[in-house]
């Protein structure tokens, strides 16, 4: 089949050509098409026709009315000049041969490209294990501070305050033999106040629907009961291996308290292990990790050895700025607030990175707040903010904040999209 359509493209391009010439020789001007009619004194008929077996072949005819002397003339005006037709089918299958050939000689052969140097990447030894292990956890429970402490760096911010973290963080946790993919998730709700709640909700589901280990974590020592309701899943059915993470045990003191928490969460059909630990202080999360590590499922490297998480560094410096909001503003301020980096230009050695940002607030009134008498407040969030990032990135840079107003972001669809709530790694910049 594809002989045959190169033939009859081939054909198709033949007669067009034979058409053009005859047109220029009696000084018409004709429509060069299949079927058409012409201004000659009949009409003329081109078809290329595909035929089974033996490949396309195609017959040219022309018919004017009769000559003089009474016979019909054919007018090879319609014809090129060293152009025969052999209307014998032996004929015609012996041209398309001829063109088939040439088509073929016409043919490229793929480029190879040479090589250029670097490493293939090494196969993944044998027994390698990798897979999502999503932390699940009412607000202010610790979810990131654990996270932070198993990847070993600051990846998700960390404030006093509730739902500091609105999207899902992921880390990356890899030796040799495993990579384990943290997911690090908003704080869950008993209900939503504005469309950014259930954004983050939502999150937090799509979390727990890809983990292949799961986590709960509760405070041991601000009710941990009343915490496990909220968490607990309303359905039995299959479920991943799943933990419940006991935080904060420093805090309680106690340790029969402890015991009797960890005798209740035990006796639960949707726990398989209870692991006391205080994530602030690193006590205990060897065990969590290696809990984990058991149950992780046979598979390949998903993502660079190298790598602790698949967020850009926009997305990180923004989320440092968040942070000081958050711990220098108090009541309503820090969470109608969301910050865009509009650009972060890298420089050479001899100058600072210059960064642009932007803080999108929800009313006209919030902006003398964020800026300050005199803009003092203004200068203490810039300030906060470039030390951490410029620790984060490892060099100096220039740091330029400008608020703008977004009237009602938080219960606007569009205007959650184009902040990029739903996409943590979007990079167009938003409409205002």
């Amino acid at each position: 089949m594809r002989r045959a359509r190169r033939v009859e493209r081939r054909v198709e391009r033949r007669v067009a050509t034979m058409v053009t010439c005859a047109t220029m020789r009696v000084g018409r001007v004709a429509r060069v098409a299949l079927g058409a009619r012409t201004r000659a004194n009949g009409w003329m008929r081109a078809r290329a026709m595909a035929a089974g077996r033996r490949g396309t072949f195609a017959r040219a005819f022309a018919r004017v009315d009769a000559g003089e002397d009474g016979e019909e003339v054919r007018d090879d005006a319609f014809f090129a000049e060293g152009f025969v037709v052999d209307e014998t089918e032996d004929g015609i299958a012996d041209e398309v041969d001829e063109w088939d050939e040439a088509d073929d000689e016409e043919e490229e052969t793929p480029e190879t490209l040479p090589y250029i140097g670097g490493e293939l990447l090494k196969p993944d030894p044998p027994g390698h294990r990798c897979g999502y292990v999503a932390i699940v956890g009412r607000p202010n429970a610790g979810k990131s501070t654990l996270m932070n402490d198993l990847v070993g760096t600051k990846l998700s911010i960390v404030t006093f305050k509730p739902q500091t973290t609105r999207h899902r963080i992921l880390g990356i946790l890899s030796d040799e033999n495993y990579q384990m993919v943290l997911l690090d998730t908003p704080g869950v709700m008993q209900e939503e106040f504005n469309k950014l709640d259930g954004i983050m909700l939502k999150s937090v589901r799509n979390s727990m629907a890809n983990a292949d280990v799961l986590f709960y974590i509760v405070d041991a020592a601000r009710d941990p009961y009343g915490a496990w309701e909220g968490l607990a899943p309303k359905k039995a059915g299959k479920r991943v291996p799943t933990a419940l993470i006991l935080n904060k045990c420093d805090l309680v003191g106690d340790r029969e308290r402890i015991m009797e928490l960890i005798q209740y969460f035990k006796s639960q059909d949707a726990i398989d292990e209870v692991l006391p630990v205080s994530a602030l202080n690193s006590t205990g999360t060897e065990n969590v990790k290696k809990w984990a590590l058991d149950r992780l499922p046979l598979g390949p490297t998903l993502y660079p050895k190298d790598s602790i998480s698949e967020h850009p560094e926009r997305f990180f410096i923004a989320e440092i700025i968040r942070e000081k909001i958050f711990l220098q503003y108090k009541q309503e301020v820090p969470y109608s607030t969301q910050v865009w980096i509009e650009a972060h230009k890298e420089r050479d050695g001899q100058k600072k990175d210059l960064i642009l940002a932007k803080v999108f607030v929800e009313r006209q009134s919030q902006v003398g707040i964020i800026i300050g008498q005199g803009g003092a407040a203004m200068k203490k969030l810039s300030s906060n903010a470039r030390a951490d990032i410029e620790k984060f990135l490892g060099r100096p840079v220039f740091l330029d904040i400008q608020v703008k107003v977004r009237e009602g972001w938080r219960q606007d669809d569009a205007s959650l999209e184009d902040l990029g709530l739903d996409d943590p790694n979007r990079l167009e910049a938003p409409t205002i």
